[in-house]
């Protein structure tokens, strides 16, 4: 079985009343390595099945009767269905959304837009990151609608100063308006890094970090929002011109 390396940063949550202890021993190898078991349900051929989150993902697993053998990913009936899919979408847009968000919330962040701008966009910044600046940028009309703010937890991945210049906006009087003086004025490249900054600024930077990898993104930047549906989306990279109005909730010439 090919073995999984998790995350140590993991939420805590059950949505099962199980002892790790007794799980089959496939799983309790995936929960000593970081992984989580949110749900369980009855599988065909007299199998288990479970729905997991592993690395920020969330996946199907299914365990055989003698609990000795594990199978991951998706099981298809004869009509093509993945008899795990709907399982899964109950728990990514339920309780992994409503965790995700909450994790969103308590990074340390630093707002584009008007405080009382009643949608939120939140996205992984790194100072370094072109892209980061582009979304920026591209935001403009929905900031200046005051209909948007958007919130940037910054993180310092790209570049070997990324973190000092990080830690220099944080440690800012007002972080919020060094950072938007910096993108309007192209200066990260002249901000100069924070070589020593003080331990809570650090911690704001490492507590942001681990909010990144818990919700499995890997680069900048990286969005989270909600659809006007109210679902619980991400958007890898920089967002497409097509995809600007559902993040930011209505479309808006530049």
């Amino acid at each position: 079985m090919k073995k999984y390396y998790f995350l140590t940063l993991l939420l805590p949550f059950n949505l099962i009343a199980a002892d790790k202890d007794n799980y089959p021993a496939p799983l309790r190898l995936l929960t000593q390595q970081g992984g989580e078991i949110v749900s369980e349900f009855k599988a065909p051929a007299q199998m288990t099945g479970y729905v997991a989150s592993i690395q920020g993902q969330t996946i199907a697993l299914y365990v055989t009767q003698d609990g000795q053998y594990l199978f991951p990913g998706p099981m298809l009936d004869v009509d093509g269905n993945d008899l795990g899919e709907e399982r899964i979408q109950a728990y990514e847009q339920g309780p992994k959304a409503l965790k995700s968000w909450q994790a969103l919330e308590n990074s340390h962040w630093v707002r584009d837009g008007s405080s009382s701008a009643p949608h939120i966009v939140y996205t992984f910044t790194d100072p370094n990151c072109p892209y980061c600046k582009q979304l920026w940028k591209n935001a403009r009309p929905w900031i200046e609608s005051g209909e948007v703010q958007l919130r940037h937890i910054l993180v310092g991945i790209l570049r070997d100063d990324s973190l000092g210049k990080a830690a220099a906006i944080l440690s800012a009087d007002d972080p919020a308006e060094q950072f938007n003086k910096l993108e309007q004025g192209s200066l990260f490249d002249a901000l100069k890094p924070l070589e020593n900054p003080d331990q809570e600024v650090q911690d704001m930077l490492i507590k942001n970090y681990e909010t990144m990898m818990y919700l499995g993104a890997s680069a900048t930047p990286a969005t989270f929002y909600k659809n006007k549906q109210g679902e619980f989306k991400a958007q890898a990279g920089l967002p497409p011109p097509a995809l600007m109005a559902e993040i930011f909730g209505s479309n808006k010439s530049k």
